[in-house]
């Protein structure tokens, strides 16, 4: 089903690209000019990768999800129609990254070391995933957002443009802990354009954060935050209102 390329073979089939050690390449897979693929990286069937884009040691793209036939452990079925991953222009993968099939990588992008995003994953240009970084299932990400080291984004989460997280940020996507046997709803937090989220604030299940709004570090957000205003403490409440905007 995948055969080993060795570089030579690569270099003829996708000229103007430069290859590593040991990279392994599925059927239909193309690559623009000037990409650049480290050691050890493996590409998935159907991948698409524009031009200039930059792959470090060991990453996987377009990686298939593989469960088990019968399993409590899962909560969540994704569909087998799935499509396959994009990498557009001028992105910048970082090493032993791991991206599912069905992820759409905007121009521009840097994804650093040790991240991983999931299936029907969107991200726009000129996005910023720090260092073991976490994306599930369905999160939109907006333009020029970061979101700095360790984060974790769950399931069905929209994050619009101009937003910035902190470290350690936490979100969650379901209220019941995964005890309901029959769960079929799922639903992230929102975060309009221009917010801010400070270090450590976790961030429940459907939770509304508006316009240039900025969460304290350490805040636990159970409902939704006004736009233009500062919330802190446990439970997040209001403090003041955000003098300067935010642009």
């Amino acid at each position: 089903m995948y055969q080993a390329i060795v570089e030579s073979d690569l270099q003829k089939l996708y000229p103007g690209v430069e290859f590593g050690q040991s990279v392994s390449i599925g059927s239909g897979v193309t690559i623009g000019e000037g990409t650049r693929i480290s050691h050890g990286v493996r590409i998935y069937p159907g991948t698409s990768i524009s031009s200039h884009v930059s792959i470090l040691e060991n990453t996987v793209i377009g990686r298939p999800t593989v469960l088990p036939r019968s399993s409590s452990l899962v909560k969540r079925q994704l569909s087998e129609d799935v499509p396959a991953t994009i990498i557009e222009s001028g992105t910048v993968i970082g090493a032993s990254v791991v991206l599912y099939r069905g992820v759409h990588l905007g121009r521009n992008n840097i994804i650093c070391d040790l991240t991983s995003i999931r299936e029907h994953c969107r991200l726009g240009d000129d996005v910023l995933l720090g260092r073991g970084v976490m994306v599930q299932v369905n999160t939109q990400i907006g333009a020029r957002t970061k979101i700095m080291d360790t984060c974790h984004l769950p399931g069905d989460m929209m994050i619009e443009e101009d937003v910035f997280l902190s470290t350690h940020v936490c979100g969650a996507s379901e209220n019941t802990l995964g005890r309901e046997a029959n769960q079929t709803k799922w639903s992230g937090p929102y975060l309009c354009r221009g917010a801010y989220v400070g270090a450590n604030a976790t961030l429940l299940p459907g939770v509304r954060i508006n316009e240039n709004a900025v969460v304290a570090a350490g805040a636990l957000v159970t409902k939704d935050v006004e736009a233009g205003t500062l919330v802190m403490g446990v439970p997040a409440r209001f403090v003041r209102n955000v003098s300067d905007r935010i642009k």
